[in-house]
């Protein structure tokens, strides 16, 4: 659907109103940025852009200044960030939104102004009226998270866009190091590029040595090497993140979470569920089911179920003092030999 949605774009079929939601937000916003390069010469947008947000302002005000002419140019783009008010989420500012006068506007849209409304979520509330009406007058367009085969291809294309010699391993290699973080991604990508320079070369090793790791990625490994059997390699990580001053409570909590979502991504797997179905029901990114069931293979679900269960009990046991945090996370991984 965004392919399809670029396509339109470049053959300039401009829509006059955009609904986009989605929790890849990364994306979302790059097709806002699309379509106003296609709508507004760059001496413009000063003057013809405006972005609102709606966790701030009522869904009114944003009518408002849409339906209001362009002075310098042709067109006018104009964007409402955070419609949270056309899902089912409680927000902590109440803003008194009136969607009848966004329903008024979407039957008869000023053809030379571009209105796009945004709400980083996986859901709308269909029960809506306003979410009804915006379906049947409105260009939708839904921001999934990239599933693992898409992430790869993403990645490939923007390291090659960047017009230095790409080793063939280094898309995997940044993925390995970042995750499925589009954003970090693209981030770490300019890095690599600039270090390159023209004529240069992006390589896996380069990879390793520029992109630092995440947290996430080291617990990953760690809990790895438990699968493994291999309780020193496991120790080792875990003296280097404390030597990196991690703290240890967050060290375990990441643990835990990666136990859970292994036999999470186990059990709904054995039920037939798609990485992408299992993404959304767990709501994490697909990357991640993608690595638990790679990882899962090595642990029977009863094991999983013991590790999730004496992670849980360490943490349990830190936070009422019985054990020394640094000390419980040294338990829990030599308790695994005994599992």
């Amino acid at each position: 659907m965004i392919r399809q949605l670029y396509q339109e774009l470049k053959q300039g079929d401009i829509h006059p109103v955009y609904l986009f939601y989605g929790s890849e937000t990364f994306l979302m916003d790059e097709a806002c940025e699309e379509i106003r390069n296609q709508v507004l010469p760059e001496e413009n947008r000063d003057w013809d852009e405006t972005i609102m947000d709606l966790e701030e302002v009522p869904v009114q005000a944003l009518v408002q200044e849409v339906e209001t002419p362009s002075f310098f140019g042709e067109r006018r783009v104009v964007t409402g960030r955070n419609a949270w008010f056309l899902t089912g989420a409680r927000t902590k500012e109440k803003v008194p939104h009136q969607p009848d006068e966004l329903i008024r506007y979407v039957q008869q849209p000023m053809e030379s102004n571009i209105l796009i409304v945004t709400v980083p979520s996986d859901k709308l509330d269909a029960r809506k009226k306003v979410v009804k009406e915006l379906r049947k007058k409105v260009r939708e367009v839904v921001f999934q998270p990239l599933e693992a085969k898409e992430l790869t291809a993403w990645v490939s294309k923007r390291l090659k866009q960047t017009g230095v010699d790409v080793h063939p391993r280094s898309g995997e290699q940044l993925i390995h190091r970042v995750g499925g973080d589009l954003r970090l991604l693209n981030q770490e990508i300019g890095k690599l590029a600039s270090f390159a320079g023209a004529g240069g070369s992006i390589t896996p090793e380069v990879v390793e040595e520029l992109v630092p790791r995440t947290l996430e990625q080291d617990v990953f490994k760690l809990v790895d090497q438990v699968s493994r059997r291999q309780i020193g390699a496991a120790l080792s990580i875990y003296y280097d993140l404390l030597s990196n001053r991690e703290e240890p409570i967050r060290i375990l909590s990441l643990i835990i979470r990666q136990f859970r979502i292994m036999l999470q991504v186990k059990v709904l797997a054995r039920q037939g569920r798609s990485e992408r179905e299992i993404a959304s029901l767990l709501k994490v990114h697909p990357y991640p089911v993608k690595l638990a069931l790679r990882q899962g293979k090595a642990y029977p679900e009863s094991l999983l179920r013991q590790l999730l269960s004496r992670s849980i009990e360490a943490d349990q046991e830190i936070k009422s003092g019985r054990i020394e945090k640094t000390l419980a996370v040294e338990k829990l991984l030599l308790s695994v030999e005994t599992v």
